[in-house]
């Protein structure tokens, strides 16, 4: 995930609200352990040569629906499929896992990923108001039925 950062910066997709210090934060042994013994939450790793090209993460958000809370991939990398792939394997978990349902938000001027989305089949269900690190930002929420 340090890596990923030093590469892409705050201007990178999916980082919004990001610093330094959250990052690091997010990067440590003890947060990541924690994250992944989460019941609620599925880890998928995107690799190549013992890197991590990207990730992505699942949250259980009630019985019926699962959310894709994050997907990222290193910016160096962005168009090479890394995410279409990474996102098939988030979905085809929630469906194989008797979800109905499968949600995704993103910056609402996020047009890159708001594009991504949609191709994948998700539909755009409104918009909702997030704070993130003391600022609000404003996210286009997507579902789709599985």
């Amino acid at each position: 995930m340090l890596d990923a950062w030093e590469k892409a910066g705050p201007q990178a997709l999916g980082w919004t609200g990001a610093n330094d210090n959250t990052i690091r934060e997010i990067s440590s042994e003890n947060y990541l352990t924690a994250l992944v013994s989460n019941p609620k939450l599925k880890f998928f790793l995107s690799m190549e040569n013992d890197d991590i090209t990207g990730f992505a993460v699942n949250r259980l958000v009630d019985s019926s629906t699962m959310e894709l809370a994050g997907i990222i991939v290193r910016n160096d990398l962005l168009g090479k499929g890394i995410g279409s792939h990474l996102i098939s394997e988030c979905i085809t978990y929630a469906r194989n896992s008797g979800f109905a349902n499968m949600m995704v938000r993103t910056e609402a001027s996020n047009e890159r990923a708001i594009k991504f989305y949609t191709s994948k089949g998700f539909v755009r269900s409104g918009n909702v108001v997030e704070t993130v690190e003391n600022s609000e930002v404003e996210l286009a929420e997507f579902k789709l039925v599985l």
